[in-house]
C-alpha cells in the first residue's frame, strides 16, 4: 500500500485516522438529536450504522497505527506519549467494537424503540467518547508537540544513519543530568567504567578495557569467551538508552540490559554478530522472547532501547527493529552483558528517564 502514499506522508495512518473520529462523533451527536427530532428525520438505526462504520474504521486505523509506530523514530519526550496514545487507542477500539455489537443486539430484539434503552445506550457511549478524546489528544501531542511524522521531505535528505559527529568522543566523560546521564568516551573513561558500574558476572579485569584514540575515542571491551555482565549503580523505571557501538571485531551476543534485579531477572535487547536482534525478559532464569528481527551488524551502530511501562522498543540506526509488550517491570539497573569473543567498541551511552 506504500506505493499509494504521497511523498510527504510518513505512512497511511494519519490519512485514515480522522474517519473513525468523525463517524463516532457524528453518531454520538445523532444519538443526542434523536431524543428531540422525529424518527422520520433521524432515528437510532442510522446512529447504529454510524457506530458500526466507526468501529470498523477504528479497527483499520488501530492496526495502521501499530505499523506507523514501528516506522517512525522518536525522541525521548515522545516515547511516553506514544505509549499513552497506543494504550488509549486500544481501549477505544475495544469499547466501540463491543458497543456497536450491543446496539445491534438491542435492535435485533426491538429494544431501541423504548426510550429507557435509548437513554441507557446514550449514557453508555459517554466513556467511549472520553477514550476517543484521550487517544486524539496524545496523537495530536505527538504530531504538533514533537513533530512525529512531519517534515518527511526534509528528513529524506538529512536522516539516514547517525552522522559521524554524533559518534565522536567529547572532552566530557560521565555526566549526570536531571533526567539521567550521558557518557562520552574520553581518555578518562576506564575510570568512569569502574566508578559508575558494578559487575554481576565477570570482572573489569576480564574485559581488559582500553581507550582507542584517533579521530574518535572508543572504549574497547575485549571479550574472551566468558560472560561479562555489568550495570549501573542506580536503578531506573521508564528509560530510553542510546548506545553508539561498533561490533565489527566481535563474535557472539551482546545484551543491552535494563530493569536488572540480578543475574536471573532483567529485560534486554540482544544483538548477535550474525545480524539477529531479540527483545525479551529473563525471569527466574527463564528467557521469554517478546519479538525477534534482523539488522545489519557492520559498521557504526546507533542502538536505542526503550522501556516505557508495558511497551518495549528497540531501534538500530533510527529504524525500529523490535516492539514487544509485557508486564511493567520493577525499577532496576541498566548496562550490558557480553557473551562471545573479540572487541566491542563504545563511543557513547546516554540514559534518559522518561515521564
Amino acid at each position: 500500500m506504500e506505493f499509494l502514499l504521497p511523498e510527504w506522508a510518513p505512512n497511511i495512518h494519519p490519512m485514515l485516522v480522522h474517519f473513525p473520529i468523525a463517524l463516532l462523533l457524528i453518531a454520538a451527536v445523532g444519538s443526542l438529536a434523536s431524543f428531540f427530532v422525529p424518527d422520520k428525520w433521524w432515528d437510532e438505526q442510522k446512529n447504529t450504522v454510524l457506530y458500526v462504520l466507526g468501529a470498523l474504521s477504528a479497527i483499520v486505523v488501530y492496526y495502521t497505527g501499530q505499523a506507523a509506530a514501528d516506522s517512525v523514530f522518536l525522541e525521548a519526550g515522545a516515547q511516553s506519549v506514544l505509549s499513552e496514545h497506543a494504550g488509549w487507542a486500544e481501549y477505544t477500539l475495544w469499547f466501540f467494537v463491543l458497543y456497536a455489537i450491543l446496539r445491534g443486539v438491542f435492535h435485533w430484539f426491538g429494544l431501541m424503540k423504548k426510550i429507557s434503552f435509548k437513554i441507557v445506550a446514550f449514557i453508555t457511549v459517554l466513556p467511549g467518547l472520553f477514550m476517543l478524546y484521550e487517544t486524539a489528544e496524545y496523537g495530536g501531542k505527538m504530531v504538533f508537540g514533537y513533530g512525529v511524522g512531519t517534515g518527511q521531505l526534509v528528513q529524506q535528505d538529512t536522516e539516514s544513519a547517525p552522522a559521524a559527529d554524533s559518534l565522536k568522543g567529547a572532552s566530557s566523560s560521565f555526566i549526570q543530568k536531571e533526567n539521567g546521564w550521558n557518557w562520552d568516551i574520553t581518555e578518562r573513561s576506564v575510570g568512569d567504567l569502574i566508578a559508575n558500574f558494578r559487575w554481576i558476572e565477570g570482572s573489569v579485569q576480564g574485559l581488559n578495557p582500553q581507550i582507542v584514540s584517533g579521530e574518535e575515542s572508543f572504549l574497547r571491551l575485549n571479550a574472551s569467551g566468558e560472560t561479562s555482565f555489568f550495570v549501573t549503580n542506580s536503578d531506573y523505571q521508564n528509560v530510553q538508552i542510546d548506545y553508539y557501538l561498533n561490533l565489527d571485531d566481535f563474535s557472539g551476543e551482546i545484551e543491552l540490559v535494563h530493569h536488572v534485579q540480578d543475574a536471573r531477572n532483567y529485560d534486554f535487547v540482544s544483538l548477535n554478530s550474525d545480524g539477529t536482534i531479540r527483545q525479551g525478559r529473563m525471569q527466574n532464569g527463564e528467557t521469554t522472547i517478546f519479538e525477534e528481527g534482523t539488522f545489519d551488524p557492520e559498521g557504526r551502530l546507533f542502538v536505542r532501547v526503550v522501556a516505557d511501562g508495558t511497551h518495549f522498543r528497540g531501534y538500530v540506526n533510527r529504524e525500529m527493529k523490535v516492539h514487544g509488550h509485557g508486564d511493567a517491570p520493577q525499577s532496576g539497573a541498566a548496562g550490558m552483558k557480553l557473551n562471545g569473543n573479540g572487541a566491542v567498541l563504545i563511543s557513547q551511552i546516554e540514559l534518559t528517564q522518561l515521564n
